[in-house]
């Protein structure tokens, strides 16, 4: 293997200054900038998105009102109420088939994704099975009216369609089609109440809830007998609802304001959320492990003579146990833009961002609920729907004015977090105390901790510990380790705070006099470890992704001067920075260009010298800036929240009598 020809250069001239702090009390100081707004007294937090997520990417499809990914990501299908289908390749956002098929009013993938379930009409009204490899229509199952949702048992076989009626009295009811895919066959029509909208199954496929938009109750099939056996009564009508991930609860917005909590094991209503919002709201999402729930809420619109002004929308959590919304953020101000009808929820797959849809979209990272950045998508006027890849790696958004386009937006996962033993999407630091003892303090993305485990005896025989990221290309975070013989060890993490069995990694590594994992410096998706010698200069050894290493590289001189050299994460500019303390006590930042050139270096605080450690965690307060933390004297350990700008915000005490540990990372 050769190391790709880059270039690396250490400019020690030109010193530019991005912010300055004062001394105050001895303590060191940082730039100033801001975040996420505060409320002063009697207000709501504000979000304030931070930075934007990159370019999206327009792709050309016919008025894409259905989308929906395969299971494996690998496709895209967008369909038009005017019956136009495309097939869209996600590695390269490029539309690879089309059909011309009858007019469009609800789409389905198949768990297997290998067939498309589309509703259908044109003189009558179908349900059309598309062949996904091909995008033929392999199958027409003529039903009794407009097709309003589709729903699929979870082993594929069995599809489940609500219709309107569309001829008798005004009060007809509506009805579930039960249809055999294989045999593209009806088994059974069920009546249900008027105007049948979303159908829910629970996980188990036992149970299928049908909301009516026309009458104030919930129909429930039991789908081993084909038959309704219960009807929920809601007070109010219903367009649809969300079902916790563990399938036992519904929660179900109402018309006219509210949210009914419908238990699925005893088909009751169990609750009511009371909402400002006198309007059907969008259902609420949950997080994966269904600990967590979020619903955009709103204040009644009001009229000021001629003019309607509009009412606040305020992003809330449920509190799951009391049934009650809580720490409303609002999203009236600097949030998504929002003209007509609600804004929507989305949740990544891995319940580490939360997607705040309108006519643009605020990403907010979880658990800390924090700006993480925006997205912005001008000149559609009516707020629309974002549809997520499972791995969380991209989404598509379809204008709420149903143009001739589909954006493909980049929603990269917080590339700061990469300090995360336990994988639950937040920064968690190690620390070793003087028996040896190595601790896991978890971050809780919101400047605190979890409760520390132990994950580790006997680490005193080590005189170096790395925080190394993902060294192994498990997908885990994982630690470097050099003991008295100056052989560099491996710990792999296991994703579950625990470690698996280490492996050497290298040899004369005490001939090193720091050891700094910057992430993925060389910009190749591998974690790579910055050295520095003992005649300073310092080296690249970039991982190869696997456990092991490429060629080493210079990449600069004169190192011997800092009494620290760190790797903070990314900063201002793509890729991964350096952070270093000279010996006067100040901190300076180093960037890099595109092409691997150093910047000129950038004066960030002052005063430094009185920490006995300084820690680069990466994002530690869940904003996806990188952070610092410092241990002073007294064994006090601060936060300094990153601000974006390469700056720092106020200080923040996140912890005291550290001064017991004799390394932290």
């Amino acid at each position: 293997m050769v190391f790709p020809a880059r270039k690396f250069r250490l400019r020690t001239v030109g010193v530019g200054v991005l912010a300055v702090g004062l001394m105050l009390s001895g303590s060191p100081a940082f730039g100033m900038a801001g975040g996420l707004r505060t409320a002063g007294p009697g207000q709501v937090p504000v979000i304030a998105p931070m930075a934007d997520f990159g370019t999206p990417t327009k792709i050309p499809v016919m008025g894409p009102s259905y989308v929906s990914a395969s299971p494996d990501g690998s496709k895209v299908f967008a369909a038009s109420t005017g019956g136009d289908l495309s097939v869209i390749d996600t590695a390269t956002d490029h539309v690879t088939l089309t059909a011309d098929l009858d007019y469009i009013s609800a789409m389905k993938v198949s768990p297997d994704g290998s067939k498309v379930f589309l509703g259908t009409h044109l003189f009558e009204h179908h349900v059309t099975i598309v062949d996904a490899a091909t995008a033929t229509p392999s199958a027409k199952i003529a039903v009794d009216g407009p097709v309003q949702d589709l729903a699929v048992s979870p082993d594929g076989s069995t599809l489940y369609v609500t219709t309107q009626a569309t001829e008798g009295p005004s009060d007809s009811p509506g009805a579930v089609h039960v249809i055999n895919v294989a045999s593209a066959s009806v088994l059974k029509v069920i009546p249900v109440g008027r105007a049948p909208g979303k159908i829910l199954l629970t996980p188990d496929g036992a149970k299928a809830f049908v909301s009516h938009g026309a009458e104030p109750s919930v129909s429930v099939i039991n789908t081993a007998t084909k038959t309704v056996s219960s009807t929920i009564p809601l007070g109010v009508a219903s367009l649809g609802g969300s079902m916790s991930p563990d399938g036992s609860r519904i929660y179900y917005p109402k018309l006219f304001g509210g949210i009914a909590i419908v238990a699925v094991a005893s088909n009751t209503v169990i609750g009511e959320i009371a909402t400002q919002s006198d309007t059907w709201a969008a259902p609420p999402v949950f997080t994966p492990d269904g600990r967590r729930a979020f619903f955009v809420d709103k204040t009644p619109d009001r009229q000021e003579g001629r003019e309607t002004i509009r009412g606040d929308s305020f992003l809330t959590e449920i509190d799951l146990d009391l049934n009650t919304l809580s720490s409303p953020i609002s999203l009236t101000n600097g949030g998504p833009s929002m003209y007509s009808g609600p804004l929507n929820l989305t949740m990544s797959a891995d319940g580490t961002r939360l997607f705040v849809v309108g006519t643009g979209i605020t990403v907010l990272n979880l658990p800390s609920l924090k700006a993480a950045g925006a997205i912005d998508l001008d000149f559609d006027v009516a707020p629309g729907t974002l549809t997520m890849l499972p791995d969380g790696s991209k989404g598509y958004f379809s204008p709420g004015t149903q143009r001739n386009y589909l954006w493909a937006l980049p929603t990269p996962r917080d590339s700061n977090a990469w300090k995360d033993y336990n994988s639950d999407g937040a920064t968690d630091v190690l620390a070793r105390d003087s028996s040896g003892s190595l601790w896991l303090y978890p971050g809780d993305a919101n400047e605190g901790w979890l409760p520390r485990t132990q994950v580790g005896s006997g680490w005193n025989v080590m005189n170096l510990i790395v925080a190394a990221g993902d060294f192994n290309g498990d997908g885990n975070s994982d630690a470097l380790a050099r003991d008295a013989a100056g052989d560099l060890w491996l710990y792999p993490g296991d994703g579950d705070s625990d470690w698996l069995p280490r492996s050497k990694v290298g040899v004369g590594w005490n001939a090193m006099t720091a050891v700094v994992a910057p992430g993925d410096f060389d910009a190749d998706g591998k974690a790579d470890v910055l050295a520095r010698d003992a005649a300073g200069d310092l080296w690249l050894y970039p991982g190869n992704g696997t456990g092991g290493w490429l060629p080493r590289a210079k990449i600069g001189s004169g190192w011997n001067e800092m009494t620290a050299i760190m790797g903070p994460g990314n900063n201002v500019r793509p890729g991964n920075d350096v952070l270093a303390r000279d010996a006067e006590g100040i901190l300076w930042l180093y960037e890099r260009d595109q092409s691997n050139e150093w910047l000129p270096r950038v004066l960030v605080g002052v005063g430094w010298n009185v920490m006995s450690a300084i820690v680069t965690p990466g994002d530690f307060d869940g904003d996806d800036v990188p952070d610092v933390l410092a241990r002073d004297s007294s064994g006090v350990l601060w936060l300094y929240p990153g601000s974006g700008s390469g700056g720092y915000a106020p200080r923040v005490q996140v912890g005291a009598g550290w001064n017991v540990m004799t390394a932290i990372l």
